[in-house]
């Protein structure tokens, strides 16, 4: 069954009617939300994360989990993280004998129409699915203006400069909220105290650092390693950053396959490329195939997970590990 995004983030109880719920996209600080949002939910089941590779490698992991009655709560809670097709297999196991006391949410990043496991949920009546696109302007407006509501000052000015500063990205967004709601706490935004808090102006030459760390660059990414200042509390940005030119170019990659030819592909992909960063796609795309950029998928989300995992004064220094990683992955041969 297809539900809409919008609809499941105004009552996330829709979930509950199914006992399988995939969730996929581009959009990582919708899908955190909807994540958030059934944790609060389900709040009185037990709650199990895991990742698609570690049920892979082991066979009996997930029907352990799923067997498994805990002595608190009899009802379960199991998130699996970055799936795809290779768990097909397992989804039509539990499929067989579904048990509303346990709930099964599967996260994947974007899914072709031809994806065997999107079909799956797309048709099954006991299935839910739930795509997650890059948000627009309004939808960002409307999300500012719901988490900063009872603040003073929340004009059209100020929504356009935090959506602006921001990227576009609803989670980069949500941690320029956090910010606001710590410095402004008698609920008063002032415009001209805004600079203090949100992410540095310096982390403009970020994007020179990720085209020269993703381009295999290595003269240019020691200069603009040595220009930019890592902020450990921008780490989040940064990291979005990355995961996004990494999906626009696992996107690329799939037009490229329709289309055969590179700039015709950069010329078809939508939401399109603006035409000054046509030559840096062109340069990265020649860099990164599909089985390199899984890769760099998996290096970013184990990146994110040390950072959410170990609260530490040291987060720059993992975005450079980082860095490190996807230039050694860009410019090798396998």
């Amino acid at each position: 069954m297809i539900l809409k995004s919008f609809i499941i983030e105004k009552n996330i109880s829709i979930l509950d009617k199914y006992s399988l719920t995939l969730i996929y996209g581009e959009n990582i600080g919708l899908k955190d939300d909807i994540k958030n949002e059934i944790k609060k939910f389900f709040k009185e089941y037990e709650q199990i994360s895991l990742d698609q590779n570690e049920i892979l490698k082991n066979e009996e992991l997930l029907n352990e989990q799923l067997n498994n009655i805990s002595l608190f709560s009899k009802k379960k809670l199991i998130f699996i993280n970055e799936v795809s097709d290779k768990i097909k297999k397992k989804i039509e196991q539990i499929l067989e004998n579904p048990d509303l006391d346990f709930k099964v949410i599967l996260f994947a990043q974007n899914l072709e129409k031809k994806s065997v496991i999107r079909g799956m949920f797309e048709k099954g009546k006991n299935t839910g699915i739930v795509a997650c696109y890059e948000d627009t302007h309004r939808n960002l407006s409307e999300y500012l203006r719901k988490k900063l509501e009872g603040f003073v000052g929340l004009n059209q000015e100020v929504i356009n400069l935090l959506i602006s500063n921001s990227g576009m990205d609803r989670k980069t967004l949500s941690h320029e909220i956090d910010k606001i709601k710590s410095l402004f706490l008698d609920k008063k935004i002032k415009f001209e105290k805004l600079p203090e808090v949100l992410n540095n102006i310096n982390n403009l030459d970020f994007d020179s650092v990720r085209d020269a760390c993703l381009g295999g660059e290595k003269e240019n990414l020691n200069k603009n390693l040595a220009n930019v200042i890592m902020q450990n509390e921008e780490a989040y940005f940064y990291l979005n950053n990355l995961t996004r030119r990494i999906q626009k170019l696992s996107d690329l990659n799939n037009q490229y396959a329709k289309d055969k030819n590179l700039e015709k592909a950069i010329d078809n992909l939508r939401p399109p490329i603006f035409w000054k960063d046509k030559s840096i796609f062109l340069k990265q795309i020649k860099k990164w195939g599909p089985k390199k950029l899984l890769e760099a998928r998996e290096i970013l989300f184990n990146t994110e997970v040390l950072i959410k995992t170990n609260v530490s004064p040291n987060n720059n220094i993992l975005i450079k590990n980082l860095i490190i990683n996807l230039y050694n992955k860009a410019i090798s041969t396998s």
